[in-house]
């Protein structure tokens, strides 16, 4: 931006743009000089003839000899070590650390940007040099037949280069595959189209305009944000957690070690694409690292375990920050913080997680409405429960009334203390005092770009990005209260609570019942619910909707639909506003495709990208949605037919069922009857008793269907 309002109601905005033909040897940089007191400043355009110089920060820049990387990192590694305290560990952690570091960049050759020099024909070679002869006879005798002449050679390069462009494109149309990738590199640069990032509102409403200034008010927000809400429970809760938290550990076997067996199968499923932490070594580094190396890393991890205590190097965090969608770009508030660790230590909490996940199950301490971040559990599966309970109602002519509960900032400002509270309840000490090493001095600082923020601490919350972040935010929300006459759903944070009866009043008064509860529960535990952000609806057919409920003596707000776990629920549960909202969504994904799905790549890429990229944003919940009117489901049907006639350029008389035999891409309803039939046959034998409930053909509770309509089951007839 190039204006900057004095008004705080005024946004920045662009008035000065450059417009240019650059040779492609040339680089630009483009600055905007922001010095100047006034509200519009200057911007400055600089060439150069020089490549430029990657300035992003990394040990692999260039090509690497991966053989003489290993090397160097055997030769300086010794397995005779001592690994007797915690500050050998840590200088254990940072020879491997700087080991890897300087091997790297000593087997990596430093790549340039290559000038990108584009093949020009020689037909076309010729007319150019033809051209300038002709211009400089019509600059030196100004002959009016010299001019037509340039004009004409003028018209001709130009129809030639606009061929030459054509045939280009078309040969690299046709030249797209999925075995170089090639394919989705093509559909990539047409969906993610890159905003310029705007400039941040700071607290005094001035603007940070560098990526230095946007990263201190990005991680002067999140010092904030990384700190226990400011909810006090009464003083015998914090007695006991403090006398539970002082108490001694009772005596308890040793952590279960690992192995290089164990620490090689994590290396070989570690995503190769994956950012780095602050220590830059890379996963696909990890990948290259010789048997030695796993062999000091298995050293460490083992004396990790033995002494209970996690590095320090590995306690600090890069954020970067993802927009929210629909939320103000330029106020800090609308990113979510994403943590970047070192890849060793999300190797050592998989380690510890899945020595963890066994004294959880054998506790019972996560409860079986708990879908998150679960193994054989699924969105799918809670939706489906979901709408088991709203289904039975309807057809009992019931009101059914769901509260959905917003929880803030979730995951961010986890109370380390209650969680250390319940941790010890089921932990034995060696694996709890790891936890706690875990959760103590950790630190971040905030990247935008490549210029970072200075370092904050966090006080509160668990590293969103880390492996055990999820398994530990579930242990602390694990002991949600639930009632006899209401029905509790949750996945992760995402909560809702439904109540159902043929008086409306009772309904509200069961639900209110409940969240009197949860409010002593979230007070107690410092759990913030925003009662604005969470939403109340009616499911019935009858005519009316259940009083309003409120949480903190603030009404829910009432609304007539809902979106939950993705889909969008209407209060007669018809999903005509889901379909309409997807419909939209394809559309706009299909507007950014159509170059490829109308260029001359052949079909069976075509369907590839229809497949892998249009249907799954339709697809997802048909088990759920499936079951609708055909007049809901026609909109999509209608899509997917669209999308088929643009792959094959199929003419008006040619029908839709034909396409879809010939191209072999099932219609709408054989693909939702095929998704329930498959999902349906899982549920028979799994451990979630709600989730094998839901194996049954008929309806829960199996009420009389006096409704002309139909629910997912009927989807197996």
């Amino acid at each position: 931006p190039t204006y900057w309002p004095s008004h705080s109601n005024r946004l920045p905005d662009i008035l000065d743009i450059f417009i240019a033909k650059i040779p492609n040897h040339l680089n630009t940089n483009v600055t905007n000089l922001d010095d100047l007191s006034s509200d519009h400043t200057p911007i400055l355009m600089e060439l150069g003839a020089m490549p430029i110089k990657l300035t992003r920060l990394s040990l692999t820049p260039g090509r690497s000899n991966w053989t003489k990387f290993r090397n160097i990192v055997s030769d300086k590694i010794s397995l005779k070590l001592s690994l007797k305290t915690t500050l050998e560990i840590d200088q254990a952690v940072q020879f491997l650390t700087t080991t890897i570091q300087d091997a790297a960049m000593a087997s990596s050759e430093y790549n340039l940007h290559p000038i990108k020099n584009s093949k020009i024909p020689a037909h076309i070679q010729s007319l150019i040099a033809e051209k300038r002869r002709a211009r400089a006879q019509w600059q030196r005798f100004k002959y009016p037949i010299d001019k037509a002449r340039l004009n004409y050679l003028k018209n001709k390069l130009t129809r030639a280069f606009q061929n030459h462009k054509n045939e280009s494109y078309h040969s690299y149309i046709q030249n797209l595959s999925t075995k170089d990738s090639s394919l989705w590199k093509a559909t990539k640069k047409l969906l993610n189209h890159k905003q310029p990032p705007p400039p941040i509102r700071n607290s005094d409403n001035t603007w940070a305009t560098s990526d230095t200034e946007k990263a201190n008010v990005f991680a002067s927000h999140l010092a904030n944000v990384f700190k226990p809400h400011d909810i006090s429970p009464n003083q015998t809760q914090l007695t006991r957690i403090e006398q539970s938290l002082n108490s001694p550990l009772p005596m308890a076997l040793p952590a279960k070690h690992t192995s290089p067996g164990e620490v090689m199968h994590i290396i070989k499923k570690l995503p190769t694409r994956k950012a780095p932490g602050h220590d830059l070594i890379s996963n696909f580094i990890v990948k290259n690292l010789p048997n030695k190396a796993v062999l000091f890393l298995t050293l460490i991890f083992n004396s990790l375990l033995r002494l209970s205590y996690f590095p320090s190097i590995w306690k600090h965090s890069n954020i970067i920050l993802i927009s929210k969608p629909d939320k103000p770009p330029q106020l800090p508030t609308s990113y979510r913080p994403i943590s970047l660790l070192p890849t060793f230590s999300k190797m050592f909490e998989k380690i510890l997680l899945k020595r963890l996940l066994p004294l959880s199950d054998k506790a019972n301490i996560i409860p079986h409405h708990q879908f998150g971040f679960r193994a054989k559990h699924s969105t799918t599966h809670q939706l489906l429960r979901t709408v088991d309970l709203i289904s039975t109602s309807m057809e009992s002519k019931h009101y059914c009334a769901a509260v959905l509960l917003d929880v803030a900032q979730a995951f961010d400002r986890v109370w380390h203390d209650g969680l250390l509270y319940k941790l010890k309840k089921f932990l034995t000490a060696p694996y709890y005092l790891i936890i706690k090493s875990y959760l103590e001095n950790r630190t971040f600082s905030v990247r935008v770009n490549y210029s970072y923020s200075v370092n904050f601490p966090i006080l509160a919350g668990v590293p969103q990005g880390s492996d055990i972040a999820p398994f530990l935010y579930t242990i602390f929300a694990h002991d949600i209260p639930k009632t006899l006459h209401t029905s509790l759903g949750t996945y992760a944070d995402d909560t809702i609570i439904l109540a159902s009866n043929d008086n409306p009043q009772t309904v509200s008064d069961r639900l209110q019942n409940h969240l009197n509860i949860i409010q002593i529960w979230s007070k107690k535990w410092k759990i913030k619910i925003n009662d604005s952000k969470s939403s109340f609806i009616t499911f019935s057919l009858r005519p009316g909707d259940c009083p309003p409920v409120s949480f903190n003596n603030n009404l829910i707000p009432t609304t007539p639909v809902v979106k939950y776990l993705g889909l969008t629920f209407d209060k007669r549960l018809t999903w005509a506003q889901h379909l309409k909202n997807k419909r939209k969504s394809v559309n706009s994904r299909l507007h950014l495709l159509r170059p490829l799905l109308r260029s001359k790549l052949n079909i069976s890429n075509k369907l590839l990208i229809y497949k892998a990229i249009l249907r799954p944003v339709w697809a997802y919940g048909i088990q759920i949605w499936g079951s609708a009117k055909s007049s809901n489901l026609r909109t999509i049907q209608a899509f997917q037919s669209i999308c088929l006639r643009q792959i094959v350029s199929a003419p008006w008389y040619i029908k839709n069922a034909n396409l879809h035999k010939d191209l072999k891409v099932p219609t709408l309803s054989h693909l939702t009857k095929s998704r329930f039939l498959s999902f349906h046959s899982k549920l028979t034998h799994h451990t979630n008793p709600l989730i094998k409930r839901l194996s049954s053909r008929a309806i829960p509770d199996n009420p009389h269907r006096r409704l002309k309509r139909s629910w997912p089951r009927d989807l197996l007839a």
